[in-house]
C-alpha cells in the first residue's frame, strides 16, 4: 500500500501545472492556430491609422512695426502676459475647429469596399478614400436636409450616369450645415440613377453627381458608397482626436497633433486650423485700431469745428477794432488767463471722459457686454490697470463660452470676477470725476480773479487776448489729435499678427502607427496561450470528479488499497487469465496491500460497492477473485447487485441462465444449480439469475444468512458483488454478513460528495472495514500518478 498523501495545500504547484498543460497540448495548437487567423482578419479588416504633427509659434501680444508700437499708446499702457493654456483652450475649442471645418469638403465621407471574401456576408473589410481620389464626387444642397448615419452607394451604369441606392433600418434626416434634427426615419430604402451635373432630388438626399478624377476604379470590381456627416458629429469627431500641447514648459511653440485613416484629410485639417488660428488672430488686432482710428477721426472733426470758429472771430475782431498787436496790452493777465484756461478745458475734457465711462459702464453692466473699453487718455494708472484687467477677463470669458455653458462654473467664476473689476472701476471712476469737479471750481475761482484784473485793462486789448488764446488752445489740440491719427493708421497699415506656422501638418513616422502586426501577432501569441491554459486551470480547479489519492485524503481518512490501471480493450478480454498484465499486477497489490492491513483479523467474506452504477465495483470484484484463486484460495464471487447484473460476461458465461442467486433465494433452486464454475482453478460463481421483481425482499430472507455462512466454511475467501451504494438500500441489508468493504471510487467519474456519504458512515462507525480502491486510472495523465505509466516494464509485461 502506498503512503497516504498529506493533507491538501493552496500552493502552486508548477510542477504539476506545467504537466497539465502539457498533457493538454493540443488546446495550444488550437489556439495557436485561431489565434493567428483572427489576428490576420483582425490586421486586413481593421483601416491603418497615421500619426500627424505641425508646430506654430504664439509669439508675444505686440502688433504693428516697433517704431509705431513706440509712438502709439493709445490701447493699453502695459503689455499683456501670454497664458499659454488660454491658446490652447482656443485651438482646441468648438468654434475654431467649426470654423475650420466650414472651410473644408468634409460634409461628405467617401468609402470603398475592396472585392474580397471578408465582405461576403457584410461589410468589414471597408477603407475610407480622401475627397479628390474617390471615383465621384458629391456636393450637397446646402438649404436642404439630408439623410445620414446611412451607407449610400454608388454605381457606375452607363457613360456620366450613376445609380444611386441605399437600405437602412433607421437614419436621420438632418441639416449638415447646422446638425439640426428634422425626424428620425425608419426603413431608408434609396434607388434611383442620376446623369453626372444633374441634381438627384428625393426626400432623403437633394446633392449633385460629378465624376471624380479616379472614374477608372468603378471597373476594379470594388464596391464605392458615401455618408453624409453633419456639422456636429464632424466637429465632435476631430475634437476627439486632436491634441495640442507646448513642446516645452517655458516654450512659446504649440505641438498639434492628430491621427486618421485618411493622410490628406488630416494634413488639410491641421493646415486649415492653424490658418484659421493666425487669420482670427489679425483680425482681432485690426479691429482693435480701426476701432482706434475712427475714435481718433470723430475728436479730429469736432475739434476742426471749434478752431475753424475760434479763427474766424479772431479775424473779424481785429477786422472790426483795428486791433493788430496785442502781446504787449495783455502782459501778464492774458499768460496767466490762457494757462487757466487750457487746465480748465484738460479737466473738462478728463471730467467727461470719466463720466462718458461710467455712462458706459452702466449700459453694459451683463457679464461679456463690454465690445471696447480703451484706455487712451488716461492719467491715473488705477484706472488704467482695471480696464486692462476688464479686458483681459472678457477675452477669457469669450474663449470659455465657445465650449461652456451659462452654468458652468468657470464662467461663474469668470462673471463674478468681472462684476468685482466693474465695481472697482466705477469707484475709481467716480472718485476722479469728483477729483476732477473740485479741480474745476478751483480753476474757475481763480480765473474769475484773473479775469476781474482784466476787466480793468482796455476791452479791445482784453478781448484780442481771449480770442488768440482759444485760437491757439485750439489749434494746438487740432495738431495733436492729427499726430495721433497718422501714428494709429501707420500701426493698422503695419499691423502683423505675432502668431505664425513653425511646420506644416505632416505624418510623423513612415508607416501607420496601428495597427502594429508585431504587437498584434505579439497579443495573439500570448491569447493562444494564455486562453487554453486558463481555461485549462479553471477546469482543474472546477473538476469536482476523483482525480488521485490526494484528492480522497482531503475528503476521508479510509485507507486506499490500491490504484486498478486504466486497460485497453485488449487487456479487458485477457485480464483474468494473464497473470502478468499490468491489471494483474495492480489487484496483486491490492490483495497484498489488505493481507497487510488486516493485520491478523481473516477477512473472509469481502464485499464490494461503490456510490453510482459505472465506476467498475463488478469488475473489481471479478478481478480480485480471479486473483485471490490465482494465489491458491478457493473462492466463490456472490452475485448480491440482482438489479444490473454483469458478472457472467466476464466469465463466459450464460447471463440469461435459468438458475442463480435470486431462485436460490426464493427456493426455486438448490445451491448445486444456482453455482456455475470458471476456467480459472479455484474460482467459482454464484451469478444472479432471473432479475427478480423484488431484490430487496430476497436479500433479506434468512436463507441468505445460511448461504454466507455455508460459503464462508466452504471456501476461503467469499466476494460478494453488492449494488451501489448510493443508489438502493441492499448495502445496508448486505453490512451484517460482510468481513471486510472494498469501496471503488473511478477516476475522473466518482463525484466527491459521494465520497462523503461512505465517510460520514465511517466516521460514526456505522461501517467498519472498509477500504478504498481508484479504478480506471490513468496514469499518464495524472500528475501525481505520471511515473507508474512505464512502471510495469519492470515486470516485463
Amino acid at each position: 500500500m502506498e503512503t497516504r498523501p498529506a493533507v491538501f495545500s493552496a500552493e502552486l504547484d508548477l510542477h504539476e501545472l506545467f504537466f497539465n498543460l502539457r498533457r493538454r497540448w493540443l488546446y495550444f495548437v488550437g489556439s495557436l492556430l485561431l489565434m493567428a487567423a483572427l489576428a490576420w482578419t483582425y490586421l486586413q479588416v481593421k483601416a491603418p491609422l497615421y500619426d500627424f504633427r505641425a508646430t506654430l509659434l504664439v509669439g508675444d501680444q505686440s502688433t504693428g512695426s516697433k517704431q509705431a508700437q513706440e509712438l502709439l499708446q493709445l490701447l493699453d499702457s502695459k503689455s499683456k502676459g501670454l497664458k499659454m493654456e488660454d491658446e490652447v483652450g482656443l485651438l482646441t475649442s468648438s468654434g475654431m475647429v467649426r470654423r475650420t471645418l466650414a472651410q473644408l469638403p468634409f460634409s461628405v465621407g467617401y468609402f470603398a469596399e475592396p472585392k474580397s471574401w471578408l465582405n461576403w456576408v457584410r461589410p468589414l473589410q471597408v477603407r475610407e478614400r480622401a475627397p479628390e481620389d474617390a471615383p465621384f464626387r458629391v456636393t450637397t444642397a446646402p438649404n436642404r436636409p439630408q439623410v445620414t448615419g446611412v451607407s449610400i452607394y454608388v454605381e457606375s451604369v452607363a457613360a456620366n450616369k450613376f445609380r444611386v441606392h441605399a437600405s437602412a433600418k433607421r437614419g436621420e434626416l438632418r441639416y449638415l450645415s447646422t446638425g439640426e434634427l428634422v425626424r428620425e426615419v425608419n426603413g431608408v430604402e434609396l434607388d434611383q440613377t442620376v446623369a453626372a451635373g444633374d441634381t438627384l432630388r428625393s426626400p432623403l438626399l437633394t446633392a449633385v453627381f460629378q465624376p471624380g478624377a479616379d472614374w477608372a476604379a468603378f471597373e476594379s470590381g470594388a464596391r464605392y458608397f458615401f455618408r453624409l456627416n453633419d456639422e456636429a458629429s464632424l466637429v465632435g469627431d476631430y475634437l476627439s482626436r486632436l491634441k495640442v500641447r507646448p513642446t516645452d514648459h517655458e516654450s512659446r511653440i504649440l505641438e498639434l497633433s492628430t491621427r486618421g485613416t485618411v493622410p490628406a484629410k488630416e494634413i488639410r485639417f491641421l493646415n486649415a486650423l492653424m490658418n484659421t488660428y493666425v487669420e482670427d488672430d489679425l483680425v482681432q488686432k485690426n479691429q482693435i485700431g480701426r476701432k482706434t482710428v475712427a475714435f481718433l477721426d470723430e475728436e479730429i472733426n469736432k475739434l476742426a469745428s471749434s478752431k475753424s470758429r475760434a479763427a474766424q472771430s479772431l479775424s473779424t475782431f481785429r477786422s472790426a477794432n483795428s486791433v493788430v498787436d496785442a502781446d504787449a496790452q495783455s502782459g501778464v493777465g492774458i499768460r496767466q488767463q490762457n494757462e487757466l484756461t487750457a487746465a480748465r478745458a484738460r479737466l473738462a475734457t478728463q471730467r467727461r471722459q470719466y463720466q462718458n465711462m461710467l455712462n458706459y459702464l452702466e449700459e453694459h453692466s451683463k457679464p461679456g457686454s463690454l465690445t471696447a473699453l480703451s484706455s487712451a487718455g488716461l492719467d491715473d494708472p488705477a484706472a488704467t490697470g482695471l480696464i486692462q484687467q476688464l479686458a483681459e477677463l472678457n477675452g477669457q470669458r469669450a474663449a470659455l463660452t465657445v465650449n461652456a455653458s451659462e452654468i458652468n462654473p468657470l464662467l461663474l467664476v469668470l462673471d463674478e470676477k468681472i462684476n468685482t473689476t466693474k465695481a472697482l472701476l466705477t469707484q475709481t471712476l467716480t472718485g476722479l470725476v469728483a477729483t476732477a469737479s473740485n479741480g474745476l471750481r478751483d480753476v474757475d475761482q481763480q480765473l474769475g480773479t484773473v479775469q476781474g484784473q482784466l476787466n480793468r485793462m482796455p476791452e479791445n486789448q482784453r478781448q484780442l487776448g481771449t480770442l488768440q488764446a482759444t485760437s491757439n488752445f485750439n489749434e494746438k489740440n487740432y495738431s495733436f489729435l492729427v499726430e495721433k491719427r497718422s501714428e494709429a493708421a501707420i500701426a493698422l497699415a503695419t499691423n502683423t499678427t505675432d502668431k505664425k506656422v513653425v511646420d506644416p501638418a505632416k505624418q510623423s513616422s513612415l508607416g501607420p502607427s496601428a495597427p502594429k502586426p508585431l504587437l498584434v501577432a505579439l497579443l495573439a501569441g500570448l491569447a493562444a496561450v494564455v486562453l487554453p491554459a486558463g481555461l485549462v486551470m479553471l477546469h482543474t480547479r472546477a473538476n469536482r470528479r476523483v482525480q488521485s489519492k490526494a484528492d480522497l485524503a482531503r475528503l476521508t481518512s479510509i485507507p486506499v488499497l490500491g490504484l486498478i490501471p486504466h486497460g485497453t480493450a485488449d487487456e479487458m478480454q485477457k485480464m483474468l487469465h494473464d497473470t502478468r498484465g499490468p491489471i494483474s499486477e495492480a489487484f496483486r497489490s491490492v490483495r497484498v496491500n489488505m493481507h497487510y492491513l488486516a493485520s491478523g483479523h481473516h477477512h473472509r467474506v469481502i464485499g464490494v460497492t461503490s456510490s453510482v452504477p459505472g465506476e467498475g465495483k463488478s469488475f473489481c470484484a471479478a478481478n480480485l477473485a480471479a486473483e485471490l484463486a490465482q494465489s491458491g484460495r478457493r473462492v466463490i464471487l456472490l452475485e448480491c447487485d440482482m438489479r444490473r447484473p454483469t458478472l457472467a460476461r466476464y466469465f463466459g458465461l450464460d447471463a440469461h441462465a435459468p438458475h442463480g442467486l435470486s431462485t436460490y433465494l426464493a427456493g426455486e433452486s438448490s445451491l448445486t444449480q444456482a453455482r456455475s464454475s470458471t476456467n480459472i482453478l479455484g474460482l467459482e460463481v454464484l451469478c444472479c439469475g432471473p432479475l427478480p421483481h423484488n431484490p430487496t425482499m430476497l436479500l433479506e430472507s434468512s436463507l441468505l444468512g445460511e448461504l454466507v455462512q455455508h460459503l464462508r466454511m466452504s471456501y476461503d475467501y467469499v466476494i460478494v458483488d453488492i449494488p451501489p451504494f448510493g443508489y438502493v438500500a441492499e448495502f445496508l441489508v448486505l453490512l451484517q454478513y460482510l468481513d471486510a468493504k472494498l469501496y471503488v471510487v473511478r477516476q475522473n467519474y466518482t463525484d466527491r460528495g459521494l465520497v462523503s456519504q461512505i465517510n460520514e458512515m465511517h466516521r460514526d462507525h456505522k461501517v467498519e472495514n472498509i477500504y478504498m480502491v481508484i479504478n480506471d486510472v490513468h496514469f499518464a495523465n495524472t500528475y501525481e500518478y505520471r511515473y507508474k505509466a512505464t512502471a510495469y516494464k519492470y515486470y516485463g509485461v
